[in-house]
């Protein structure tokens, strides 16, 4: 459970960065840009009292420099895509990931979420593996010391347990019911008079897949369904079926649809879609207390420092991949 829930975490973080803005980064989106006011030495944007340092930047850009560089090579940093170069898209990117899980630590504080000596002790061990492993060119380029390391997986892990906290009283009870996974056939039509044609060919006995084939609008006639996925009179109609049971004709905004029941109860996905449901209810209840907190958390961000960096600026070999290091210890 408690894998599963770390799991949760990681998602989660992946999609606040995502629906935010990769131009910009939607957690500090009541940003003062800021030369030097408010910020000092190497503080690159700070949330509340959150602070995130070049450095500790400066580890997710080599990351991602290997990641992408392995990819499309070298000489697509300055290639346009859609307005933006690939170097901005990345570099944004970053800023989101990072303003993302040092916004959460934040919720840390506010929920008393404090790290035990356990996870002190791995979070050094794993500082000391990254910082070790880096050449002296690249920790001149990165400008990073061990406490950076440490101090970006101890956001890591503060995030992480903060999920777990606030989403622990979550109600987990799920019923077969709303749960429930079918599997129907489908046949979608443009018309009614066309509907009621094929309705007559059924009503005969003909064969359901050989009529779709014929008539269906849908690119797929057979397709499996939970709750909440289609127009009201379409999931009733289809909740309603037993096994093997035609429907009446169903009028819905696309067209009229008329539905065979193949299973009307599928266990093994019911069940994981319990597990779906469970974790949705999780990021919501995470969520709204995320959203609640930075909506009057004030931020600065140094855009004047972070313009100064440059993947190319850096041509050496790859460094070690944080990432892959935090998750040796850490887990996913």
């Amino acid at each position: 459970m408690r894998k599963t829930i770390r799991r949760g975490a990681a998602a989660l973080l992946a999609a606040i960065v995502l629906t935010g803005s990769l131009s910009g980064c939607s957690v500090l989106k009541n940003t003062r840009v800021v030369l030097t006011t408010g910020l000092s030495g190497d503080q690159l944007f700070k949330i509340g009292k959150s602070v995130c340092s070049l450095p500790e930047a400066m580890i997710y850009v080599m990351d991602y420099k290997q990641q992408y560089e392995n990819a499309y090579g070298v000489e697509m940093w300055q290639h346009d895509f859609g307005g933006m170069t690939l170097e901005e898209y990345v570099k944004d990117t970053i800023i989101a990931q990072l303003a993302s899980i040092k916004a959460v630590t934040l919720l840390a504080k506010e929920n008393n979420v404090t790290l035990d000596d356990a996870e002190k002790q791995k979070i050094s061990q794993a500082a000391d593996e990254y910082y070790s492993a880096l050449t002296d060119d690249q920790k001149a380029y990165m400008g990073v010391e061990k406490d950076d390391v440490e101090e970006l997986c101890t956001a890591h892990v503060l995030s992480e347990k903060v999920y777990d906290e606030i989403t622990k009283d979550v109600n987990t009870e799920v019923s077969d019911d709303e749960a429930r996974i079918i599997t129907i056939q489908q046949i979608r039509l443009d018309s009614l008079d066309n509907a009621e044609i094929v309705k007559a060919r059924l009503d005969e006995g003909k064969d359901f897949g050989t009529v779709a084939a014929a008539y269906n609008k849908e690119t797929q006639t057979t397709i499996t369904l939970g709750r909440g996925k289609k127009e009201a009179a379409y999931e009733e109609a289809a909740f309603s079926l037993e096994n093997d049971e035609i429907s009446d004709i169903i009028e819905t905004s696309d067209g009229y649809y008329i539905l065979k029941c193949v299973n009307n109860f599928d266990r093994d996905a019911t069940e994981a879609n319990k597990d779906t449901l469970i974790k949705k209810r999780r990021d919501e209840t995470f969520n709204a207390a995320y959203e609640a907190m930075m909506a009057d958390t004030p931020s600065e961000f140094n855009r004047h420092k972070w313009n100064k960096v440059h993947f190319a600026d850096y041509s050496g070999e790859a460094a070690p991949n944080f990432m892959t290091i935090y998750t040796k210890y850490f887990g996913n």
